[in-house]
């Protein structure tokens, strides 16, 4: 049996950085895929090419090693022995992918879906998108209690332009396919994301945790009491948080409306980078230069991409100035990569 399974990388239109605080994000599937290709083998071993890192992975089904932190690959075919869904016979598979690699754009949940969906597949066991999803999450977060939420998977799994909800309890509602041309660029800078998490993330956890806040049920109607003792940085830091969520909502009702706003739309994409890159400190100046140079050739707007400190990011505008504004990207020393949005999820191909 020879067949493909692929699934699409993702850019986070809204709520970058408060998924781990329960808030809704918006994002996307965009059409740059990773492509696993297999083929039955008549032993129990598995062989994995990755062409893109020039690695080769093989792993013997009866005797499959303990997994490490990070062996996703690995974890998901210990996932797949302990509940009944692991081929009886080995394969030989290689990966390609589209996708800028560890740039925030989820080539990693992207090739784990795909992986899972693959294991299903050659054993002849039901999955749909929604399987997919929760058994890469499985995998790349539960397995090992690692921090990470459900939008990667879910986009690379469903596809589409997704609104997703963590609490009072997950769900997702699909929005229409946003307008307009849309532009992805490389900064071929490594994401920092460990140092983006501690200040990010964790430092901000503490201080809502001090402050005995809730942001899911706060409104920026007024300016916030912080508490007295609170300086400069630490008020900024929740600031940016409130007014991120603020602009995600925002940006979430535009992309419902239609006609779509495509200005509005912008403009919010660009509020959304001033705080991450000002008030959460998680972009680049290389991010910040190639996103102003968009803006001057016609970009409608933009902001970085995934956790940040390197990686992608991308940009909004009208398709009459879409090459002006690829060629300010690169002069600005970004890769730019034209994308479309809306992408199809997790599929089998011939």
């Amino acid at each position: 049996m020879t067949f493909s399974v692929s699934a699409p990388g993702r850019i986070c239109l809204f709520g970058e950085h408060q998924d781990y605080f329960g808030l809704p994000v918006v994002a996307s599937a965009i059409n740059l895929r990773t492509t696993i290709r297999s083929s039955s083998r008549v032993d129990r071993l598995v062989q994995l090419n990755l062409k893109d890192t020039n690695e080769r992975l093989v792993w013997d089904l009866d005797a499959l090693p303990a997994p490490k932190p990070r062996e996703y690959l690995l974890i998901a075919l210990h996932l797949a022995k302990r509940e009944g869904w692991l081929p009886g016979k080995g394969w030989d598979a290689e990966v390609s992918s589209g996708i800028p690699m560890r740039a925030g754009a989820s080539s990693s949940s992207a090739l784990l879906v795909a992986w899972c969906a693959l294991i299903a597949q050659r054993k002849g066991a039901y999955w749909n998108q929604d399987w997919a999803a929760h058994a890469a999450w499985r995998a790349e977060v539960e397995w090992f209690d690692e921090p990470g939420g459900k939008m990667d998977q879910t986009v690379c799994a469903f596809g589409g332009t997704q609104f997703i909800e963590f609490e009072p309890q997950f769900k997702t509602m699909a929005l229409p396919m946003p307008r307009g041309s849309w532009v992805l660029f490389d900064t071929n800078q490594p994401k920092d994301t460990l140092g983006v998490l501690s200040r990010a993330k964790h430092r901000r956890l503490e201080l809502l945790e001090e402050w005995k806040a809730d942001c899911s049920t706060m409104v920026l109607s007024v300016p916030p009491q912080f508490p007295a003792h609170w300086n400069a940085e630490e008020q900024r830091l929740m600031l940016a948080t409130l007014e991120n969520k603020r602009i995600s909502a925002e940006g979430a009702s535009e992309l419902a409306q239609s006609p779509m706003p495509l200005m509005k739309i912008g403009a919010l994409l660009q509020q959304h980078h001033h705080w991450l890159s000002h008030g959460i400190e998680v972009s680049t100046p290389r991010i910040d230069s190639i996103l102003k140079q968009a803006q001057k050739a016609g970009a409608l707007g933009g902001k970085i991409n995934g956790s940040g400190g390197g990686g992608t990011g991308f940009v909004l505008c009208q398709s009459e100035v879409e090459a002006e504004v690829i060629d300010a990207i690169s002069m600005a020393g970004g890769h730019p990569i034209p994308i479309a949005l809306g992408a199809e999820g997790v599929r089998i191909e011939d």
